[in-house]
């Protein structure tokens, strides 16, 4: 071998040697800490992800959510502030505008619209549709949507669907271990318990078209035996001042009471009806308690400042002779007045033939409830029946037109 073949090998040896130790040092070093601007700009992204994903999954239960769609310009604490009232959103409603009273406390969950880390999973967000009706619902939305591809009918279904979709994630934010739910359009009040399971349903003769019964939430806070009708005062003057002019049999066929300011009964003799008018008539008109009394025999306490409550009736025979279930003057007559009190008392206080006996000369009996329980006085047009199907029921005060 001549000297310039080993020269030619150890410089091939050497680079070799070289360009390993190089390798190893580029594969070995540390690699550079990103920038603060790389840091944000990488937070910021996996915030818009969180968001994408939160708003696939509103979009889906019926949530709008354009309001809540991402700009090139929003900061990491915009997009996370978006993230928070959606999330509120998606599990607590929005409170609906046609409530007029709105008597229970709200209870939300302070850390829940706080769940915008990367971490987050849409199944958070499937958890906490448990409300049967509330899923049935859901189904029936995407159901239709696939479907409608703009069909004007399909459109307004959807969009009805959207508001009691709505109304039921509203519901989230009162705790009960159950509630009682008046859906006015459907003439059908529902006990509820957490899981959706009704518990005692059955019919409900409501508010008429000039007379309707308001949206509300609020509780039974006590039950009546043998109530008092205090009758209102427009009722009192408007519809049974006439009569009583014209024949003061009227009281007595109605079992009426005329009351003075101290709350004292007046003979209807000694009046001078004559004198009376709807701007001069210093009494108070009540129905005394028993079977004629247009209350029946049970009355359920609303906590309201509207006079509004659930009671019995001394029409039942209307909840099989009609079907028209809103002729009321904006209370609400229910089916199964026994059944209720006993679920709301906790115990069988009322036996099956309470309803019937109807002993005479009694007095007004206050009973107390363990606790208050929750009800909504609602207008969901859109619903499921206790099978799952979807319902559409009759605009019967026209307030989805408005």
């Amino acid at each position: 071998m001549n000297k310039r073949s080993i020269g030619i090998g150890i410089a091939v040896i050497a680079g070799l040697l070289l360009v390993f130790f190089i390798g190893r040092t580029f594969l070995t070093k540390t690699p550079t800490a990103p920038t603060v601007e790389e840091q944000a700009a990488e937070n910021l992204e996996q915030k818009r992800l969180v968001l994408h994903q939160v708003c696939r999954f509103a979009d889906s239960v019926g949530i709008d959510t354009t309001r809540f769609a991402t700009r090139n310009t929003d900061s990491p604490a915009s997009v996370t502030d978006k993230i928070s009232r959606l999330l509120v959103e998606v599990r607590y409603g929005k409170k609906p505008s046609r409530l007029e009273f709105s008597g229970l406390k709200e209870t939300l969950d302070p850390a829940w619209g706080k769940h915008v880390d990367s971490t987050f999973s849409p199944g958070q967000l499937r958890d906490v549709a448990s409300f049967g009706p509330y899923k049935q619902l859901v189904s029936h939305y995407n159901r239709i949507r696939s479907r409608s591809k703009g069909n004007p009918a399909a459109d307004d279904s959807l969009r009805l669907i959207r508001q009691t979709l709505n109304f039921y994630r509203y519901t989230n934010r009162f705790e009960a271990d159950k509630f009682v739910l008046v859906n006015i359009p459907a003439g059908e009040l529902n006990v509820f318990d957490r899981s959706g399971k009704r518990l005692l349903p059955m019919q409900v003769i409501a508010g008429k078209a000039d007379k309707q019964t308001p949206c509300m939430t609020t509780y039974i806070k006590g039950i009546v035996a043998y109530p008092y009708w205090n009758v209102p005062r427009n009722i009192a003057l408007e519809e049974m001042l006439p009569r009583m002019q014209k024949d003061i049999s009227y009281i007595y066929n109605q079992n009426l009471q005329i009351l003075d300011e101290k709350e004292k009964e007046v003979d209807p003799e000694e009046i001078d009806w004559a004198s009376l008018s709807p701007t001069n008539f210093p009494y108070r008109v009540r129905q005394a308690s028993g079977c004629e009394n247009s209350l029946g025999l049970i009355k359920f306490e609303l906590e309201n400042p509207l006079a509004i409550y659930l009671h019995d009736t001394n029409s039942r025979d209307l909840f099989t002779l009609t079907a028209d279930r809103w002729r009321s003057h904006g209370c609400v007559r229910v089916q199964k007045p026994v059944e209720l009190a006993n679920l709301v008392l906790g115990q069988q206080t009322f036996d099956s033939g309470f309803m019937n006996r109807c002993l005479i000369d009694q007095k007004p009996k206050m009973l107390s409830i363990p606790k208050p329980v929750p009800v909504f006085l609602a207008y969901n047009t859109a619903d499921v029946d206790a099978a799952g199907k979807l319902r559409i029921y009759k605009d019967v005060y026209a307030m989805d037109k408005k």
